[in-house]
Protein backbone atom coordinates (compact mmCIF):
# COMPACT_ATOMS: atom_id res chain seq x y z
CA UNK A 1 0.00 0.00 0.00
CA UNK A 2 1.41 3.29 -1.20
CA UNK A 3 0.40 6.55 1.40
CA UNK A 4 1.80 10.63 0.72
CA UNK A 5 0.75 11.83 3.68
CA UNK A 6 2.00 15.28 4.16
CA UNK A 7 1.70 18.29 7.08
CA UNK A 8 2.84 21.40 7.05
CA UNK A 9 3.04 24.34 10.07
CA UNK A 10 -0.32 25.85 10.86
CA UNK A 11 -0.60 29.68 11.35
CA UNK A 12 -1.51 30.88 14.70
CA UNK A 13 -5.55 31.33 15.11
CA UNK A 14 -7.20 34.71 14.49
CA UNK A 15 -10.16 35.31 16.71
CA UNK A 16 -11.99 32.99 17.33
CA UNK A 17 -29.98 19.81 5.18
CA UNK A 18 -32.38 21.27 4.45
CA UNK A 19 -33.04 22.84 1.17
CA UNK A 20 -34.33 26.57 2.24
CA UNK A 21 -33.79 29.92 0.11
CA UNK A 22 -30.84 32.46 0.70
CA UNK A 23 -30.72 35.37 -0.75
CA UNK A 24 -27.06 35.25 -2.41
CA UNK A 25 -26.86 38.96 -2.54
CA UNK A 26 -27.80 39.22 1.22
CA UNK A 27 -24.95 36.87 1.87
CA UNK A 28 -22.55 39.01 -0.54
CA UNK A 29 -23.23 42.27 1.39
CA UNK A 30 -21.76 40.26 4.27
CA UNK A 31 -18.62 39.49 2.71
CA UNK A 32 -18.64 42.27 0.58
CA UNK A 33 -15.22 43.34 2.07
CA UNK A 34 -12.80 40.45 2.51
CA UNK A 35 -9.29 40.16 3.63
CA UNK A 36 -7.31 37.29 2.31
CA UNK A 37 -4.32 37.80 4.80
CA UNK A 38 -7.43 36.82 7.61
CA UNK A 39 -8.43 33.98 6.16
CA UNK A 40 -4.78 33.04 5.40
CA UNK A 41 -4.75 33.10 9.38
CA UNK A 42 -7.00 31.59 10.37
CA UNK A 43 -7.20 28.81 8.13
CA UNK A 44 -5.15 26.35 5.98
CA UNK A 45 -6.36 24.30 2.88
CA UNK A 46 -6.61 20.16 3.02
CA UNK A 47 -5.53 18.34 -0.04
CA UNK A 48 -7.10 14.52 0.61
CA UNK A 49 -7.26 11.92 -1.97
CA UNK A 50 -8.11 8.28 -1.30
CA UNK A 51 -7.96 5.63 -3.52
CA UNK A 52 -8.93 1.73 -3.46
CA UNK A 53 -9.78 -1.43 -5.44
CA UNK A 54 -13.48 -1.80 -6.64
CA UNK A 55 -13.22 -5.70 -7.54
CA UNK A 56 -15.84 -4.98 -10.28
CA UNK A 57 -14.84 -6.05 -13.91
CA UNK A 58 -17.38 -5.57 -16.85
CA UNK A 59 -18.08 -8.92 -19.11
CA UNK A 60 -18.24 -8.11 -22.86
CA UNK A 61 -19.49 -11.36 -23.32
CA UNK A 62 -22.09 -11.36 -20.73
CA UNK A 63 -23.21 -8.37 -21.75
CA UNK A 64 -23.09 -9.57 -25.27
CA UNK A 65 -25.28 -12.70 -24.64
CA UNK A 66 -27.50 -10.79 -22.88
CA UNK A 67 -28.21 -8.03 -25.39
CA UNK A 68 -28.59 -11.15 -27.64
CA UNK A 69 -30.91 -12.88 -26.09
CA UNK A 70 -33.07 -10.19 -25.54
CA UNK A 71 -32.83 -8.92 -29.13
CA UNK A 72 -30.94 -6.02 -28.48
CA UNK A 73 -28.32 -4.39 -30.12
CA UNK A 74 -24.87 -4.71 -28.62
CA UNK A 75 -23.63 -2.59 -26.25
CA UNK A 76 -27.28 -1.89 -24.94
CA UNK A 77 -26.51 -4.36 -21.88
CA UNK A 78 -23.61 -3.76 -19.41
CA UNK A 79 -22.81 -7.05 -17.19
CA UNK A 80 -20.07 -6.08 -14.28
CA UNK A 81 -18.88 -8.21 -12.20
CA UNK A 82 -18.18 -8.25 -8.49
CA UNK A 83 -14.99 -10.27 -8.50
CA UNK A 84 -15.15 -10.24 -4.62
CA UNK A 85 -18.95 -10.01 -3.80
CA UNK A 86 -18.73 -11.44 -0.05
CA UNK A 87 -15.41 -9.78 0.63
CA UNK A 88 -16.52 -8.36 4.18
CA UNK A 89 -12.47 -7.32 4.29
CA UNK A 90 -13.29 -5.24 0.96
CA UNK A 91 -16.52 -3.98 2.16
CA UNK A 92 -14.81 -3.26 5.91
CA UNK A 93 -12.28 -0.34 3.44
CA UNK A 94 -15.05 0.57 1.09
CA UNK A 95 -17.18 1.92 4.52
CA UNK A 96 -14.21 3.16 6.17
CA UNK A 97 -13.24 5.13 3.16
CA UNK A 98 -17.03 6.65 3.26
CA UNK A 99 -16.73 7.80 6.75
CA UNK A 100 -13.23 9.13 6.62
CA UNK A 101 -14.81 11.12 3.51
CA UNK A 102 -17.87 12.30 5.26
CA UNK A 103 -15.56 13.65 8.63
CA UNK A 104 -13.47 15.44 6.22
CA UNK A 105 -16.85 17.28 4.13
CA UNK A 106 -18.04 17.61 7.60
CA UNK A 107 -15.18 19.70 8.96
CA UNK A 108 -14.30 21.42 6.03
CA UNK A 109 -15.54 23.65 3.67
CA UNK A 110 -15.02 23.34 -0.86
CA UNK A 111 -12.45 25.73 -1.29
CA UNK A 112 -11.92 25.50 -5.27
CA UNK A 113 -9.83 21.99 -5.48
CA UNK A 114 -9.22 21.44 -2.14
CA UNK A 115 -11.35 22.10 1.08
CA UNK A 116 -10.68 24.94 3.22
CA UNK A 117 -9.89 23.96 7.73
CA UNK A 118 -10.21 26.77 10.06
CA UNK A 119 -7.25 25.86 12.13
CA UNK A 120 -9.52 26.40 15.35
CA UNK A 121 -10.65 22.96 14.21
CA UNK A 122 -6.97 21.33 13.14
CA UNK A 123 -5.88 19.90 15.99
CA UNK A 124 -9.51 18.03 16.72
CA UNK A 125 -9.58 17.16 12.54
CA UNK A 126 -5.79 16.17 12.58
CA UNK A 127 -6.33 13.16 15.31
CA UNK A 128 -9.22 12.19 14.14
CA UNK A 129 -8.45 11.45 10.49
CA UNK A 130 -4.91 10.01 11.63
CA UNK A 131 -6.68 7.71 13.98
CA UNK A 132 -9.23 6.69 10.94
CA UNK A 133 -6.63 6.12 8.34
CA UNK A 134 -4.48 3.96 10.53
CA UNK A 135 -7.54 2.09 11.08
CA UNK A 136 -8.21 2.28 6.92
CA UNK A 137 -4.56 1.41 6.82
CA UNK A 138 -5.14 -1.93 9.30
CA UNK A 139 -8.33 -3.18 6.99
CA UNK A 140 -6.17 -2.94 4.11
CA UNK A 141 -3.46 -5.38 5.68
CA UNK A 142 -6.81 -7.41 6.86
CA UNK A 143 -7.87 -7.61 2.89
CA UNK A 144 -4.54 -8.20 1.25
CA UNK A 145 -4.61 -11.41 3.51
CA UNK A 146 -7.56 -12.45 2.21
CA UNK A 147 -6.91 -11.86 -1.11
CA UNK A 148 -3.79 -13.86 -0.73
CA UNK A 149 -5.90 -16.84 0.98
CA UNK A 150 -8.32 -16.39 -2.65
CA UNK A 151 -5.57 -16.74 -5.10
CA UNK A 152 -4.45 -20.02 -3.51
CA UNK A 153 -7.90 -21.27 -3.72
CA UNK A 154 -8.88 -20.19 -6.71
CA UNK A 155 -12.00 -22.87 -6.98
CA UNK A 156 -13.61 -21.48 -4.42
CA UNK A 157 -14.38 -18.62 -6.55
CA UNK A 158 -14.61 -20.86 -9.74
CA UNK A 159 -17.88 -22.07 -8.03
CA UNK A 160 -19.34 -18.62 -6.85
CA UNK A 161 -19.00 -17.10 -9.96
CA UNK A 162 -19.61 -19.98 -12.35
CA UNK A 163 -19.09 -19.87 -16.44
CA UNK A 164 -18.22 -15.78 -15.17
CA UNK A 165 -14.78 -17.08 -13.75
CA UNK A 166 -11.70 -15.56 -16.03
CA UNK A 167 -8.61 -16.16 -13.35
CA UNK A 168 -7.34 -13.54 -15.08
CA UNK A 169 -9.44 -11.06 -14.12
CA UNK A 170 -7.67 -11.31 -10.25
CA UNK A 171 -4.32 -9.38 -10.32
CA UNK A 172 -1.56 -10.52 -8.58
CA UNK A 173 -1.21 -9.36 -4.83
CA UNK A 174 1.11 -6.58 -5.24
CA UNK A 175 -0.26 -4.81 -8.04
CA UNK A 176 -3.75 -5.28 -5.96
CA UNK A 177 -1.54 -3.44 -2.75
CA UNK A 178 -0.63 -0.76 -5.05
CA UNK A 179 -4.10 -0.15 -5.81
CA UNK A 180 -4.84 1.29 -2.00
CA UNK A 181 -3.24 4.64 -0.83
CA UNK A 182 -4.13 7.62 0.56
CA UNK A 183 -2.85 11.40 0.24
CA UNK A 184 -3.37 13.77 3.25
CA UNK A 185 -1.40 17.69 2.97
CA UNK A 186 -2.11 20.75 4.62
CA UNK A 187 -1.21 24.11 2.60
CA UNK A 188 -1.51 27.46 3.28
CA UNK A 189 -4.33 29.51 1.96
CA UNK A 190 -2.38 31.45 -1.14
CA UNK A 191 -2.89 35.68 -0.63
CA UNK A 192 -2.89 36.95 -3.97
CA UNK A 193 1.02 36.79 -3.83
CA UNK A 194 2.01 36.40 -8.09
CA UNK A 195 5.33 36.30 -7.71
CA UNK A 196 5.18 36.51 -12.18
CA UNK A 197 6.84 39.10 -14.84
CA UNK A 198 3.24 40.80 -16.46
CA UNK A 199 2.15 44.16 -17.62
CA UNK A 200 -0.08 45.91 -15.45
CA UNK A 201 -3.18 44.56 -17.80
CA UNK A 202 -2.46 41.51 -16.84
CA UNK A 203 -1.55 41.59 -13.38
CA UNK A 204 -4.99 43.47 -12.71
CA UNK A 205 -7.46 40.74 -14.51
CA UNK A 206 -5.24 38.70 -12.48
CA UNK A 207 -6.18 39.96 -8.87
CA UNK A 208 -10.05 40.39 -10.13
CA UNK A 209 -9.99 36.58 -10.92
CA UNK A 210 -8.70 36.03 -7.69
CA UNK A 211 -11.00 38.32 -5.67
CA UNK A 212 -14.04 36.37 -7.68
CA UNK A 213 -12.69 33.28 -6.63
CA UNK A 214 -11.90 34.41 -2.95
CA UNK A 215 -15.76 35.91 -2.60
CA UNK A 216 -17.62 32.90 -4.53
CA UNK A 217 -15.67 30.52 -1.70
CA UNK A 218 -16.83 32.13 0.98
CA UNK A 219 -20.11 33.06 -0.14
CA UNK A 220 -20.69 28.96 -0.56
CA UNK A 221 -18.92 28.58 2.70
CA UNK A 222 -21.45 31.29 4.63
CA UNK A 223 -24.56 29.38 2.84
CA UNK A 224 -23.55 26.23 4.02
CA UNK A 225 -23.33 27.60 7.62
CA UNK A 226 -26.46 29.55 8.15
CA UNK A 227 -27.85 26.11 6.56
CA UNK A 228 -26.88 24.40 9.13
CA UNK A 229 -27.54 26.48 11.67
CA UNK A 230 -31.24 26.80 10.19
CA UNK A 231 -31.85 22.96 10.50
CA UNK A 232 -31.75 23.01 14.40
CA UNK A 233 -33.63 26.09 14.92
CA UNK A 234 -36.78 25.66 12.82
CA UNK A 235 -36.71 22.04 14.76
CA UNK A 236 -37.14 23.90 17.95
CA UNK A 237 -39.29 25.84 16.87
CA UNK A 238 -41.76 23.35 15.48
CA UNK A 239 -40.73 21.22 18.66
CA UNK A 240 -41.99 23.81 21.27
CA UNK A 241 -44.95 25.21 20.15
CA UNK A 242 -47.43 23.47 21.98
CA UNK A 243 -49.62 24.19 25.28
CA UNK A 244 -49.64 22.19 28.66
CA UNK A 245 -53.04 21.35 27.80
CA UNK A 246 -51.98 20.11 24.50
CA UNK A 247 -49.16 17.98 25.89
CA UNK A 248 -51.55 16.33 28.53
CA UNK A 249 -53.88 15.03 25.67
CA UNK A 250 -50.86 13.59 23.34
CA UNK A 251 -47.83 13.33 25.40
CA UNK A 252 -46.42 11.21 23.06
CA UNK A 253 -46.88 13.92 19.94
CA UNK A 254 -45.34 16.68 22.03
CA UNK A 255 -42.35 15.21 23.15
CA UNK A 256 -38.95 15.89 22.11
CA UNK A 257 -35.13 14.43 23.26
CA UNK A 258 -32.13 16.34 24.95
CA UNK A 259 -30.85 16.97 21.86
CA UNK A 260 -32.93 20.00 20.79
CA UNK A 261 -30.79 21.59 23.26
CA UNK A 262 -27.60 19.88 22.70
CA UNK A 263 -27.60 20.32 19.02
CA UNK A 264 -27.78 23.83 18.81
CA UNK A 265 -25.20 24.22 21.33
CA UNK A 266 -22.88 22.85 19.31
CA UNK A 267 -23.79 24.99 16.80
CA UNK A 268 -21.89 27.78 19.49
CA UNK A 269 -18.50 26.53 18.38
CA UNK A 270 -19.36 26.17 14.71
CA UNK A 271 -19.82 29.86 14.29
CA UNK A 272 -16.62 30.74 15.84
CA UNK A 273 -14.50 27.71 14.45
CA UNK A 274 -15.88 28.84 10.39
CA UNK A 275 -15.49 32.63 10.71
CA UNK A 276 -12.43 32.65 9.33
CA UNK A 277 -12.92 36.13 7.79
CA UNK A 278 -14.15 37.86 11.05
CA UNK A 279 -17.69 38.52 9.92
CA UNK A 280 -19.58 40.86 12.51
CA UNK A 281 -23.16 39.73 10.88
CA UNK A 282 -21.67 35.97 11.51
CA UNK A 283 -20.34 37.04 14.65
CA UNK A 284 -23.02 38.74 16.52
CA UNK A 285 -25.53 35.85 15.08
CA UNK A 286 -23.34 33.49 17.14
CA UNK A 287 -23.97 35.76 19.78
CA UNK A 288 -27.42 35.52 19.90
CA UNK A 289 -27.77 32.28 20.24
CA UNK A 290 -25.26 31.88 22.84
CA UNK A 291 -27.76 34.84 24.71
CA UNK A 292 -30.95 32.46 23.27
CA UNK A 293 -29.64 29.64 25.04
CA UNK A 294 -28.48 31.46 28.48
CA UNK A 295 -30.02 28.94 30.81
CA UNK A 296 -31.63 26.60 28.86
CA UNK A 297 -32.19 22.87 29.37
CA UNK A 298 -34.26 20.50 27.97
CA UNK A 299 -35.70 19.33 31.69
CA UNK A 300 -36.54 23.08 31.71
CA UNK A 301 -38.22 23.44 28.37
CA UNK A 302 -40.60 20.13 29.52
CA UNK A 303 -41.73 21.28 32.58
CA UNK A 304 -41.45 25.71 32.44
CA UNK A 305 -44.34 26.48 29.75
CA UNK A 306 -43.06 30.14 30.07
CA UNK A 307 -39.51 28.89 29.19
CA UNK A 308 -40.27 27.22 26.53
CA UNK A 309 -42.76 30.46 24.94
CA UNK A 310 -39.76 32.71 25.57
CA UNK A 311 -37.31 30.50 24.09
CA UNK A 312 -39.51 29.74 20.83
CA UNK A 313 -40.11 33.62 20.80
CA UNK A 314 -36.32 34.11 20.63
CA UNK A 315 -35.78 31.01 18.12
CA UNK A 316 -37.97 32.51 15.34
CA UNK A 317 -36.44 35.90 16.37
CA UNK A 318 -32.61 34.26 15.18
CA UNK A 319 -34.66 32.93 12.47
CA UNK A 320 -36.14 35.90 11.06
CA UNK A 321 -32.26 37.88 11.40
CA UNK A 322 -30.49 35.30 9.23
CA UNK A 323 -29.26 36.69 5.83
CA UNK A 324 -32.65 37.01 3.77
CA UNK A 325 -33.88 33.23 4.67
CA UNK A 326 -37.33 32.84 2.81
Amino acid sequence: MTTDYQATTLPTPACADIDVGLDQAAVEVAISTIDVTTIASSASLVDMKISQWQARKKDKRASNEVAYANNAETGIANVTKDLLADSQELKAIHDMTSVIRVFNQDMTFPWGMHNLLPTSRYFDYHKRITEMFQKWDGLVSEFLASYEWHLAHTHALADKMGDLFNPDEYPPLDEVRSKFSYRLGYYPVPQNDWRVEMNQAGLTQMQEQFSDYVENNVKGMFTRVYKQLLTPLQNMSEKLDYTDEEKAKAPRQFSFRNTLVGNLIEMIDTLEQVNVTNDTELAETRMQLVEMLDGVTADGLRDDAYLRRETKRKVDDLINNLPSLM
